[in-house]
């Protein structure tokens, strides 16, 4: 994942506010199909999977993130800060 990316993602406090600022970076590639989170707290680490509606863009959205490609999507992998918290919100697929 670039740097600028890590550090942006990994200054929000919880789930919620991890969702809205990935989402955000993804808007400007179209909607967004399917999206899931996977909290290891013990490690302090979030995964994200990022599909988009339109696949003629998911290269163009792992190249702008500097994201890892498994099985088609975009994947993240976010370091958190140790009291960051998943209460407010749990995995969203859509």
């Amino acid at each position: 994942m670039r740097p600028d990316v890590t550090e942006h993602l990994s200054a929000a406090r919880d789930l919620h506010a991890l969702t809205e600022a990935v989402l955000g970076l993804c808007e400007p590639y179209g909607p967004v199909h399917a999206f899931r989170l996977v909290h290891n707290r013990g490690a302090a680490r979030v995964v994200c999977f990022i599909e988009l509606e339109t696949p003629k863009q998911q290269p163009a959205l792992v190249r702008a993130l500097g994201a890892k490609v498994i099985n088609g999507a975009a994947c993240l992998d976010i370091p958190v800060r140790e009291d960051f918290s998943a209460a407010r919100t749990h995995a969203v697929t859509n």
